[in-house]
């Protein structure tokens, strides 16, 4: 976005067309969030708020001594807007942040296919690098460094300001220079693009325990997660372990396939509207008779808890690992007009036996286990045992 300082007279005719702008996007945004959240408001008040707006733009254009971005300014007055709610899972996001999140939820990213970290040098160090990616055919490898983007030298940079910039690169080749461990530097042509990742993964573990990692309930989730079951069955699993640590959520309709596959006829958890109106999902009879644990852990988010807390209250599987966070709010995401979006919780969700999860403050493992630094396995090794 264009970088705004101080405006002469020759300026005037560009200030105004960034009032108008400012004026309709903020209008649109405050209609948006208050309709949503009061379910209805007077002309009057949106004038009012815009027109306040305008003037704080103004004053900061024409006062401040610094250099003032239009669309700085605009994205910290939507993101304060919905933050005064007081709802840790709404928030605004601005249009580079919603391209990101819409790929997200296809569970696709746009970069180069590697896993950074900041290591004890401060350097960017490749720790993952995924098959069939642009930094796979770039022949890049766990342990090198990365020096530099497109000339855009990567010391001092937060691990978020380096995922932006290679995403500024999407659909187009550059240079980027990468750090051997002895420090050696070569220079790799390479492209961004748009990257499926499966969120599943599984393999078979001693006793004939199938293992199924379920790193989000977002879109193919549940397709994957079936295809692992029938897969690790056919290998002769009989029992299963779904680990839901660190999983964040995601979509409703992914967590109910996946529950009505695994679970038999009966409730699998109720939405409630702002409203007070009940709807609820269930299941059929068709369900997977085996012995089944549930890794869990403070980071199991949303879907991820109610998927533990319906086989948990079912009496399905041993869920084990750490207590839960709480997270039972239904959000949905409304886009607006400059590009960016709204995420806002409108729902409330209850478990089978009608239990609120955020007042409930989350759900309680049957097996408590916590890992270690030292030791990683602590919590599998119990679901293991409890299946055993």
């Amino acid at each position: 976005m264009e970088k705004r300082s101080r405006p002469g007279f020759g300026r005037k005719f560009k200030f105004i067309h960034l009032i108008i702008v400012a004026l309709v996007v903020m209008v649109v945004t405050a209609a948006a969030t208050y309709l949503i959240t009061t379910g209805g408001f007077g002309a009057q008040k949106y004038y009012n708020d815009a027109k306040a707006y305008v003037e704080i733009e103004r004053i900061i254009e024409e006062n401040y001594i610094g250099d003032a971005n239009s669309g700085t300014l605009y994205n910290a007055a939507a993101s304060a807007m919905v933050r005064s709610i007081d709802d840790k899972w709404s928030y605004y996001m601005s249009p580079e942040e919603y391209a990101a999140y819409k790929l997200s939820s296809a569970n696709e990213y746009a970069g180069i296919g590697v896993s950074v970290k900041l290591n004890d040098k401060g350097k960017f160090e490749i720790f993952a690098v995924e098959d069939g990616t642009p930094a796979a055919t770039a022949g890049l490898n766990v342990g090198q460094t990365i020096v530099s983007v497109d000339g855009q030298l990567t010391e001092g940079m937060t691990t978020a300001e380096l995922q932006e910039l290679i995403r500024s690169k999407l659909n187009k080749n550059f240079p980027m220079v990468i750090a051997d461990e002895k420090g050696t530097e070569s220079s790799v042509t390479i492209s961004c693009e748009v990257i499926y990742k499966n969120p599943i993964s599984s393999k078979m573990l001693e006793n004939n325990i199938g293992y199924i990692k379920i790193a989000n309930f977002e879109a193919g989730s549940s397709e994957g997660a079936i295809g692992a079951i029938e897969k690790l069955t056919a290998e002769g699993a009989k029992s299963f372990i779904f680990d839901v640590r660190d999983n964040p959520g995601g979509l409703v309709s992914e967590l109910v396939s996946l529950l009505d596959y695994l679970l038999p006829d009966g409730d699998l958890f109720v939405s409630v509207d702002k409203a007070g109106k009940e709807t609820v999902q269930t299941s059929d009879k068709v369900c997977l008779s085996a012995k089944m644990a549930v890794l869990v852990n403070e980071n199991s988010y949303s879907a991820a808890e109610f998927f533990a807390a319906a086989l948990q209250e079912y009496d399905w599987a041993t869920i084990v690992g750490e207590h839960t966070t709480g997270k039972a709010r239904s959000q949905v995401t409304i886009e607006l007009s400059n590009g960016g979006a709204i995420h806002i919780s409108t729902k409330k969700y209850l478990t089978p036996q009608r239990v609120d999860l955020a007042e409930a403050g989350g759900i309680k493992p049957d097996i408590e286990a916590h890992n270690t630094e030292k030791d990683t396995t602590v919590q599998l090794n119990a679901a293991i045992k409890a299946l055993s």
